[in-house]
């Protein structure tokens, strides 16, 4: 069925040019819509050339197409992995050469502190977005060695990175108090919506990936999102997530890894 579709099926189905090709696809997980001005703001900052326009068909109404010094590139939203599966497939299919995620996360380890910032190695899942790309895997999907490492690298001259494996669990108010024990016992960094995902397909279509996650709040250490506190520190996450644009842009745009 549908995965047997080629790009070129694809291209004309959405009416996109013959030759229509992206060099690489960054998501932001969330709902909201500041990703699209953050990146904006890291292509201002770095003084770079840039175009931005919405591709025609809705199905991408959730994704906005930069093209930064004559390469294209994707940048979407998503809250969890239905849509996201889909941008990322249709990515690998148009030629992305590196799918990096940024976002936010709930921390499962003591003495993690918001705004510190998790590079996983792998993430750990048993959503059909991430097990029907890859169930060779077994829930296990992991990030590209080298394109993490050179993230970690950047931003660990700013914050905190805490390098491990994290859970990809898409229900969040599902969690209970038993599965933060559980996660945290088993030594998983953190819990977050979107990591398997983008790693299994990515790692389908043999495409180098990453994630940058920002700690919201310290679940083990029962923080939650629905506290003063975490409301307080909004703008603060939102200058790390800057901070995430500025490297990933310094890797995807200078090709340095």
């Amino acid at each position: 069925m549908y995965k047997k579709l080629t790009a070129n099926d694809y291209r004309e189905h959405f009416r996109l040019p013959a030759d229509y090709t992206i060099d690489g696809f960054i998501v932001y997980g969330t709902y909201k819509s500041h990703p699209f001005e953050q990146f904006e703001d890291s292509l201002k900052h770095l003084k770079r050339k840039y175009e931005k326009s919405r591709l025609e068909h809705d199905f991408f109404g959730s994704l906005v197409e930069f093209t930064v010094e004559d390469k294209k590139y994707w940048i979407a939203i998503a809250y969890g992995g239905a849509l996201l599966s889909e941008y990322l497939h249709l990515a690998c299919l148009f030629g992305s050469k590196r799918n990096i995620l940024i976002g936010s996360c709930g921390g499962l380890k003591v003495g993690a502190k918001s705004l510190e910032v998790v590079v996983p190695e792998w993430s750990a899942a048993t959503e059909s977005s991430a097990s029907a790309y890859q169930p060779e895997a077994n829930g296990r999907y992991s990030s590209d060695e080298a394109l993490s490492d050179h993230l970690a690298a950047l931003l660990s001259a700013t914050y905190k990175v805490h390098r491990g494996a994290t859970v990809t669990f898409q229900a969040m108010l599902a969690e209970t108090w038993d599965d933060i024990n559980n996660w945290e016992r088993q030594g998983f960094v953190a819990v977050e919506m979107e990591a398997a995902t983008v790693f299994a397909v990515s790692n389908h279509f043999d495409v180098p990936s990453a994630a940058i996650l920002v700690i919201g709040d310290n679940l083990i250490e029962e923080q939650t999102v629905i506290e003063m506190s975490y409301e307080g520190t909004r703008f603060k996450r939102r200058q790390v997530a800057q901070d995430a644009f500025d490297a990933v842009l310094s890797i995807l745009v200078d090709r340095k890894v």
